[in-house]
C-alpha cells in the first residue's frame, strides 16, 4: 500500500500559537516575484548578472527572504549550483546553516559532503562557504550566489564573486543582504551613479524591521524600541551611515584606520570584559598581539536576560570561536554587589565564577579610561594603531563614532557645559563600551603623570601590565 509523506517547509517561520507557517512579508514576496521575473526572461535577454541587495534592519526577515527562492530553485533548475557565503564560515554556520536546516526537511537532502560543505537537494547542489578565501572553491562557477552580511566583504571579494557567477545554461543571480554600512563603505558607493565603484547591475532595496514586526518576540521589539534614535535609524530603518547624537566621548577614532579583519592567536590569552545588568549585559573579547597591539575581536550583547543565562551563551560562543583558549576576565566593580536577579542572592561575580569566569575588577574614573584609550587610538606600533577593532564589532564601532557620546543640551534645558567627564548614559552603546573599558583599565598601566607632564600638553603612556 502506497504511503504519502507530508513535509512541512516554513522558510518564513511558524506561528507559535497556531503552528501554521507564516506567509511572506511584503519584501519577501517582492523577492520571490523579482527572481520569478528573471527566471521567465528569454535567455537572450539575460545579458548581465542580476544583483539584488537587501539593506535592512535587524530582524527584518532579509535572510528568510532568500531561503524560499533558494529552495525553489534547488528543486526546479536541473544542475544548478548555488553558493551561500558569509565572510567567516563559523558565523555562517551559526546563523544561516543552522536556520536553513531547521527549515529544510532532511528527507529532501539526497546526499552531502560534510568536508566540503555541499548538499545535493532536488536537482541541484548547494555549497556553504566562508568568503575570506575563495581558493577553496577551486575553479567552480555558480548560477546563484547568496551573501549574508554583505557589509563584511571587501570590494575585491565582491568582484571575485561576480566573476564566479557565470554557470552556463542557467540564470546568473547574486543575492546580498545585510545591515546598513557606514558612509565610507564600498557598498554605499556601489549604488551611487556618481561613484567610480558604481555597478549598474545592482538593485538595492531598503527594508525596515517594522515590516517584519509581528513575527518578532514582544521582548525583542521592546529592546529595539528602547534604542537611541541614532541606532534606530541604522538598526531598525536600515539607513546608510551612522549619525551620532552628540560629540564622541573618545577622540581619535577613524573607522578606516582602526577597523580591521582580525584573527585570534590561539597561543595568546583572551582578554574578556563584562558589563552586567538585565537589559543589555555585554561581553567583549580582545587580545594583545606580540607587538603590543590591542586587538578587539568580538562583541556579544544580551537582551533582557539574567547574567546567569547570558554567561551560558557567552561560554557557548567562546567554545565555537576560541576553543581551548586561555583567558582573563575583567568587569565592573559593581559586580561585587548582590544581584536582584539571582534567587540565592549571589553577586554577578559569584555567578560568573560558578560558570568558570574569575572576574577581576578595579575602580577607575572615566578620565582614566579616556586618557588610556585615546592614547591607544593615536599611537602607532609598526605602522598600525595600538588599538584595532574587528569589522564584525559593529556596535562598538558605532560607539566610537559617537553612539557613546557626551551629554547634549536639549531644547528647553538650562545651560550647562556639554563636555563633562562622564559620557551620556544611553542604555545601549554604553554597555559594550564599558565592557571594553574594564579590559583597558586592568590591562594597561595608568597614564604616568609628572610635574613635567603637567606643564606639557599630553601625557606619557604606560606599557601593558607585565610588559618588559
Amino acid at each position: 500500500m502506497d504511503t504519502e509523506l507530508t513535509l512541512q517547509i516554513a522558510p518564513y517561520g511558524v506561528d507559535p500559537e497556531t503552528k501554521q507557517t507564516n506567509l511572506p512579508n511584503p519584501t519577501q514576496q517582492k523577492v520571490l516575484d523579482w527572481i520569478d521575473k528573471i527566471r521567465k526572461m528569454p535567455a537572450k535577454m539575460r545579458t548581465h548578472i542580476f544583483v539584488l541587495y537587501l539593506q535592512g534592519g535587524v530582524g527584518s526577515g532579509k535572510s528568510r527572504a532568500f531561503m524560499a527562492p533558494v529552495l525553489e530553485m534547488l528543486n526546479e533548475i536541473p544542475g544548478l549550483r548555488i553558493l551561500w557565503g558569509r565572510w567567516d564560515f563559523k558565523d555562517l554556520k551559526l546563523s544561516i546553516m543552522d536556520k536553513f536546516f531547521e527549515i529544510l526537511p532532511l528527507e529532501l537532502i539526497n546526499s552531502k559532503s560534510e568536508q566540503y560543505h555541499f548538499y545535493n537537494i532536488g536537482q541541484a547542489r548547494l555549497y556553504f562557504n566562508g568568503l575570506k578565501d575563495l581558493g577553496g572553491l577551486g575553479s567552480q562557477e555558480f548560477g546563484v550566489i547568496v551573501v549574508t552580511e554583505a557589509y563584511q566583504l571587501t570590494l575585491a571579494v565582491y568582484h571575485a564573486l561576480k566573476r564566479r557567477c557565470r554557470q552556463a545554461n542557467v540564470i546568473n543571480i547574486i543575492l546580498m543582504e545585510g545591515e546598513a554600512p557606514n558612509e565610507s563603505h564600498w557598498l554605499n558607493q556601489l549604488t551611487n551613479s556618481t561613484s567610480r565603484d558604481y555597478d549598474p547591475d545592482v538593485e538595492m532595496w531598503r527594508v525596515s524591521t517594522r515590516e517584519n514586526w509581528e513575527n518578532l518576540p514582544l521582548s525583542y521589539r521592546g529592546s529595539l524600541e528602547n534604542m537611541p534614535r541614532a541606532a534606530k535609524r541604522k538598526y531598525i530603518e536600515g539607513e546608510t551611515g551612522f549619525i551620532p547624537e552628540g560629540t564622541p566621548f573618545y577622540d581619535g577614532f577613524d573607522e578606516v584606520l582602526h577597523k580591521r579583519d582580525l584573527v585570534a592567536n590561539p597561543h595568546k590569552p583572551l582578554l574578556r570584559g563584562w558589563d552586567y545588568g538585565w537589559q543589555h549585559p555585554a561581553h567583549v573579547v580582545a587580545q594583545l598581539d606580540a607587538k603590543g597591539h590591542l586587538c578587539i575581536l568580538k562583541e556579544i550583547m544580551g537582551n533582557q536576560i539574567t547574567i546567569d543565562k547570558f554567561a551560558e551563551g557567552v561560554k557557548q560562543t567562546l567554545n565555537v570561536y576560541y576553543p581551548n583558549y586561555a583567558g582573563r576576565d575583567y568587569g565592573d566593580p559593581a559586580g561585587k554587589q548582590k544581584s536582584d536577579k539571582s534567587q540565592d542572592e549571589k553577586t554577578s561575580e559569584d555567578i560568573l565564577r560558578d560558570k568558570g569566569f574569575a572576574v577581576i575588577s578595579k575602580t577607575s574614573t572615566y578620565r582614566d579610561r579616556k586618557e588610556i584609550i585615546e592614547r591607544l587610538l593615536t599611537t602607532l606600533i609598526d605602522g598600525k594603531p595600538a588599538l584595532m577593532i574587528d569589522q564584525s564589532c559593529r556596535i562598538l564601532i558605532d560607539g566610537f563614532l559617537g553612539g557613546y557620546h557626551y551629554p547634549m543640551i536639549r531644547e528647553g534645558q538650562e545651560f550647562r557645559p556639554v563636555r563633562t567627564e562622564i559620557p551620556f548614559k544611553d542604555g545601549y552603546f554604553e554597555h559594550l563600551m564599558n565592557a571594553l573599558e574594564y579590559i583597558i583599565v586592568n590591562v594597561f598601566s595608568p597614564v604616568r603623570r609628572s610635574d613635567a607632564d603637567d606643564k606639557q600638553p599630553g601625557y606619557s603612556f604606560g606599557k601593558p601590565k607585565g610588559a618588559k
